[in-house]
């Protein structure tokens, strides 16, 4: 509570008291600039538009130090990113306590992801950096009408800059700690006058990991990235402009090892096969044995086509079509210790997106419409095996007392060409999924404004998996099951299944300007995410009375139902704005991925609430400098009268939901001479307590921390030249930023770390 009381006191006190006493000193003529978002699929002030939205400007995120999707939180306090054993498809968004954990292929995110209006279909397909960004626009509650794809918890939409009609080429250079090293180039081009402008954006970045082998010393978690986008501007006359975009990205890093968090009883065990079971100490540096080296290899792929014509007479149509390539190969040793328990878990995912969106929308002085429809496909494979290793016979026979088990696990039946049995699966979904909807606003009065929006959409998905190759509807396992049936390495089942579903969302919403300066709304909203199937060995794992093995593959979609009333404001002569949200968001079928020590099952939770409150401000002190600060308490736990197998949840918060989250940022800029000016920003994020376990084990706990970030640097008044200081994570703040349980060691856990301080120096070069 002490952590939360200073949170709170502190981001008030900045938000409102020290921007009264700035201004009773010499406030200059700095004003706010006025933000226009795209929330609506309209260009809109953020101050007008009746949504819980958070945007940050391009410049305005580098200047704060964000350079991809995890520096979100550090800024915008109602959203939290996580990331588990990979960062390709562990990656997790969650807005108001509510997300969906961990890296089951079959899930769906909770908070979609939208670069350009293109849809993500997993919130680590769009972990890239935050290069060549226009603005990112956070979206909270449900969007079940405008944006391409339901989501029941918000939505992050990334705009990247487009070509402009200018001649410019900007390089950027840096170098830190743990070796790193970045550089990005931006060239925009005119390719004819006013017709045809074009714009190559190409960035890398790499550096050393800062887990340590405790036994060679080597650095994992590394960065080694490249990202490329090549973009064409068509505007062959004043009513058409065509938007033809290409990217691809390319990782080749070593993700993610795992560090001892408690040692259980079956650590011994672990010890006696020649093991490190030093456990991590929040603050301290993070060192883990690992016996086969991590890696995970990332391509990401597309191109898309945005098309928008001005039909004229207040009439527009908007086009985007896109196609999608992700794979990616990845491996760890699972059971995250040095002795040879486990292989490596060689895994390899493909993702194949089109997607299809037009929208036709126009206004007159009364009246805002838009009618649109969104078709999506998806072709989805993930191949898998987990198998024993040298060591793994010699570990069970010591769980066991009894070593002459150990020949049990040996062997290589299936031909896998590893050194023990185990099991093997092929999974696959096909999903095809089309939504028609309408948004429209009708301007009661000059003041008052109603909004209303309907979306129908329905899904077809087709999916199985084939475990260990048996047909579909049987189970073949290794050997060693009819000796030591051990649970999700046993009793697997081959199945192929198909699911239809349709649903209807929406949104109601009123707006009054009570003011020029102070916005009013009111608005119920409905989300929808699809139902599907657990991709993952625990998707079936048991018998029935009759010793059949039973398929538990399918959980349902789940909906969310929100209110919410919010107000912003305007104030001081534009040199300060303060906006806040009350909201109230149920989610009905909640779908709940759980890690079981081995593997993930996936089944729905009756009901989750979330409910809470939001402010965030911002103020021009004057002479260059501003200060925001932001602060939400989110209060997201399950519902009573849950099933048996989920009793134990009743009542108690959502597993990584703080209730507090809060963030205070200063930045100044300052003329130093006559041709250069210097900046100063300092960004102080905390983050409260949770437990980080979908079971909520009380082992799982991580408790609150806080960030200091800090930019310092020099810039030419042309803007031609820029060398900045940077930091992040200065206090060196070490914590369990994720705790599982440990692979194949009942009664001992594990964790992920978050980064620690790294410091480092970025100059950018605009040639011309």
């Amino acid at each position: 509570m002490k952590y939360t009381n200073a949170g709170l006191a502190l981001a008030l006190v900045l938000a409102f008291a020290l921007p009264q006493v700035a201004l009773g000193q010499d406030a200059g003529a700095d004003i706010i600039e006025e933000v226009i978002v795209t929330a609506t699929k309209r260009e809109e002030s953020i101050q007008e538009v009746p949504i819980a939205v958070s945007a940050f400007l391009g410049e305005d995120l580098l200047a704060r130090g964000v350079e991809d999707l995890y520096g979100l939180a550090e800024v915008a306090p109602s959203i939290a990113v996580y990331s588990s054993n990979s960062t390709s498809n562990g990656g997790t968004l969650r807005i108001r306590g509510v997300g969906t954990t961990g890296n089951n292929p079959g899930l769906e995110a909770a908070v979609g992801t939208f670069i350009d209006g293109i849809y993500r279909s997993r919130a680590g397909l769009a972990f890239n950096d935050l290069t060549d960004i226009d603005r990112v626009e956070i979206l909270r509650g449900p969007q079940g009408t405008l944006f391409g794809k339901n989501t029941v918890a918000g939505a992050v939409n990334i705009v990247t800059r487009k070509p402009a009609f200018e001649n410019t080429l900007d390089v950027t250079l840096g170098a830190g700690n743990f070796s790193s090293r970045e550089m990005a180039v931006v060239g925009n081009g005119i390719l004819s006058e006013d017709v045809l402008a074009g714009r190559v954006t190409y960035a890398y970045r790499q550096r050393d990991g800062y887990y340590e082998n405790i036994d060679t010393g080597e650095g994992y978690d590394d960065r080694d990235r490249h990202n490329l986008r090549m973009q064409l501007l068509w505007t062959p006359n004043e009513d058409v402009e065509v938007r033809i975009i290409g990217d691809r990205t390319e990782r080749d890093e070593s993700c993610c090892p795992a560090a001892f968090w408690i040692p259980g009883p079956t650590s011994p065990a672990v010890a006696s096969l020649g093991g490190n079971i030093e456990p991590f100490a929040v603050g301290d540096s993070v060192r883990v044995g690992v016996n086969y080296e991590p890696y995970e290899t990332v391509s990401d792929q597309g191109l898309s086509v945005d098309v928008l014509w001005d039909m004229g007479n207040g009439v527009s149509f908007r086009s985007i079509t896109a196609q999608r390539d992700y794979e990616v190969s990845r491996g760890q040793d699972i059971d995250f210790t040095s002795a040879d328990i486990l292989h490596p878990q060689d895994t390899d995912e493909s993702f194949g997106n089109f997607s299809q969106e037009v929208q036709l929308y126009g206004e007159t002085d009364d009246f805002s419409w838009l009618v649109g429809a969104y078709l999506y496909t998806e072709d989805l494979e993930s191949d898998e095996y987990i198998v024993f290793s040298n060591d793994g016979g010699r570990f069970f026979g010591l769980l066991v007392g009894n070593p002459a088990v150990a020949p049990i696990f040996a062997g290589d039946p299936a031909g896998r060409g590893v050194p023990g049995q185990g099991y093997d699966a092929l999974y696959f979904s096909d999903t095809t999924g089309w939504s028609a909807f309408s948004h429209n606003t009708w301007r009661a009065t000059d003041r008052f404004d109603v909004t209303v929006g309907l979306r129908y959409s329905t899904e077809e998905k087709d999916a199985g998996a084939i475990i260990n190759g048996a047909p579909f509807g049987q189970s073949i396992d290794d050997p060693f099951c009819g000796a030591i049936p051990i649970a999700s390495l046993c009793d697997n089942l081959s199945f192929n299944n198909t699911e239809d579903e349709s649903e209807i969302t929406g949104t109601l919403k009123g707006a009054l300007a009570v003011t020029d300066e102070v916005n009013l709304y009111a608005s119920y909203s409905r989300g929808y995410k699809a139902g599907g199937f657990n991709l993952d060995q625990e998707a079936v794992g048991f018998r029935d009375a009759n010793g059949a093995p039973v398929d538990e593959s399918r959980f349902d979609p789940e909906t969310s139902d929100s209110l919410e009333v919010g107000a912003k404001v305007r104030g001081l002569d534009g040199r300060l704005t303060v906006n806040s949200a009350l909201f109230h968001t149920t989610f009905d079928d909640f779908q709940l991925n759980t890690f079981t020590g081995l593997g993930f099952t996936v089944g729905n939770v009756k009901e989750v609430t979330s409910k809470g409150v939001e402010v965030e401000s911002m103020m021009a002190l004057g002479g260059g400098a501003y200060l925001t600060a932001g602060l939400t308490y989110a209060d997201a736990r399950y519902g009573e009268g849950l099933v048996p197998a989920n009793s134990h949840l009743e009542g108690k918060r959502v597993t990584q939901s703080p209730l507090w989250q809060s963030s205070v940022s200063a930045f100044v800029e300052r003329d130093l001479t006559d041709d250069w000016r210097f900046l100063v920003n300092v960004n102080w994020s905390h983050i409260g307590q949770a437990n980080t376990g979908s079971d909520l084990d009380p082992e799982k706990v991580r408790g609150a921390f806080n960030l200091v970030n800090a930019q310092f640097g020099v810039r030419r008044g042309d803007g031609r030249y820029e060398a900045i200081l940077w930091g992040r994570n200065l206090t060196d703040k070490t914590t369990n930023f994720l705790v599982f349980d440990s692979v194949f060691q009942g009664g001992s856990w594990h964790t992920f770390v978050n980064p620690p301080r790294m410091v480092g120096i970025t100059v950018k070069i605009n040639l011309f």
